[in-house]
């Protein structure tokens, strides 16, 4: 416990310079974002955060999270429990759902713009590949609608880690973790094929099928 109050303490005392840290030159914003890293990997190697300065609003956030390792969502957990209040801040334990059924439905509301392609929800398909019967989690595989045949300048585990940012943002990262054991990508659509509409997702996860 003292370990984890250790931390704060640090970020407690370089907080005001998180709290304007856009402001900053990017050398010196740079030192900041390596310095809150290495201060999380003492507690575990996946520990990491995501940081989101004021804007409209006073309070700056700070989201301790593990990418989905349940060791280091275990310490993000922690680690949030024993937060102190620090004025014009909030600290959350691992990143939290954003987008409802609603907004995945929506074709004029959620649009992803990805670095080598833009994406829109409505056009994410998806089917069950297998089921962990241990731990009753899911293997997925995915296609986009629309995108180019096998991009060679698009990397597969760049398809991967889009795809578990879309997830994230669905379910939140526990949710996530306790549901999803591994997703895959297709470059293929069979039209032979029963694919799925993404908003569809959460009730085959929930309930096991889809009515």
């Amino acid at each position: 416990m003292a370990q984890l109050k250790a931390f704060w303490e640090w970020f407690s005392e370089y907080q005001e310079a998180y709290y304007h840290l856009r402001g900053f030159p990017e050398d010196e914003q740079a030192y900041y974002f390596d310095e809150l890293d290495r201060q999380l990997k003492v507690y575990h190697p996946s520990l990491t955060y995501v940081l989101h300065s004021p804007k409209d609003r006073l309070e700056a956030e700070l989201i301790l999270t593990a990418n989905g390792d349940p060791d280091g969502m275990l310490l993000a957990t922690n680690l949030r429990n024993v937060a102190p209040t620090v004025p014009n801040w909030v600290f959350t334990a691992l990143i939290q759902p954003k987008l409802t059924v609603d907004d995945i439905k929506n074709k004029d509301l959620e649009h992803y713009k990805f670095m080598e392609f833009d994406l829109h929800l409505s056009r994410v398909r998806w089917l069950p590949v297998d089921m962990n019967r241990e731990t009753y989690k899911y293997e997925f595989v995915f296609h986009f609608i629309g995108l180019p045949y096998a991009n060679p300048e698009i990397p597969y585990e760049k398809y991967i880690d889009y795809l578990y940012i879309i997830l994230v943002d669905m379910f939140g990262e526990l949710f996530v973790s306790q549901h999803i054991e591994m997703v895959y990508y297709d470059h293929l659509y069979p039209n032979d094929m029963d694919w799925y509409s993404l908003h569809q997702l959460r009730e085959f996860l929930e309930e096991g099928y889809l009515d």
